[in-house]
């Protein structure tokens, strides 16, 4: 995931016109029209990372060190905002890659042990996913967590999925269907303007200007006919009939 994120970069960096670089899935939809969306994010010179010390056991692998010292170790959302500095390192990085590569994987679904050496006691393997991984702790190590903003612009709800297996059990974002698409589920959405983060004792109010704000430009995870309805809405001036008071 992280290697075609640095193509991504890397492509969208051979035109000098672009200053931002959003990574969105096919899954988003936006909260507000253009306008106000590039104006939130141009009105300041930093990034946008979902960042924070990951202190979960089992995603941090002590191989990593020295390269990866687990003071540099951070988690969060991997839909980040970059401006063209931080892009460039994300593309430039040749030192904290390879590890990622070697020591930062997933661990595998059931169906897929065969294809694999898998220890008796599943619970030792280390499960870190790098597209949550790689570019907070690239930028962290790089000294340059003075430059981002610590969230995301994109929203995700999130449920605990129960199973009988222990392997699939965990955190899963919420998938909204055709049904959950209205206007009162947007504006809930909208109207949230702090984060708080359990692992750091923290809480990220959020501000645009120096201003208070929205905390979220995107959402997702919504399937294509939740999007369909949604973009109706907003032709008929439904979803976005308060945008322009938020400009």
């Amino acid at each position: 995931m992280i290697q075609a994120e640095r193509i991504l970069l890397q492509h969208a960096l051979t035109d000098p016109l672009n200053e931002r670089f959003v990574f969105l899935s096919d899954s988003c939809i936006p909260l507000y029209n253009f306008s106000y969306t590039y104006d939130y994010i141009m009105s300041t010179p930093n990034s946008f990372v979902d960042s924070f010390a990951d202190t979960k056991e089992g995603r941090y692998n002590p191989k990593m060190d020295p390269v990866i010292p687990v003071q540099s170790w951070r988690k969060g959302s991997q839909w980040a905002v970059l401006n063209r500095k931080h892009a460039d390192i994300v593309v430039k990085d040749e030192r904290l890659f390879p590890m990622f590569q070697l020591h930062c994987k997933k661990k595998p679904l059931p169906e897929f042990w065969r294809d694999q050496y898998v220890p008796p006691d599943t619970s030792k393997i280390h499960n870190c996913i790098p597209d949550e991984h790689y570019v907070q702790t690239l930028l962290a190590h790089e000294g340059l967590e003075g430059e981002i903003t610590r969230r995301t612009l994109t929203h995700t709800a999130w449920l605990i999925l129960s199973s009988k297996e222990r392997e699939r059990k965990g955190w899963h974002p919420v998938t909204y269907k055709l049904a959950d698409a209205t206007p009162m589920l947007i504006q809930s959405i909208k109207d949230i303007d702090n984060i708080y983060y359990e692992t750091e004792y923290r809480r990220e109010w959020c501000t645009s200007k120096e201003k208070p704000a929205p905390c979220f430009l995107f959402a997702r995870k919504f399937t294509r006919p939740a999007a369909l309805r949604l973009l109706n809405m907003s032709a008929l001036g439904l979803y976005h009939e308060e945008t322009a008071n938020n400009i």
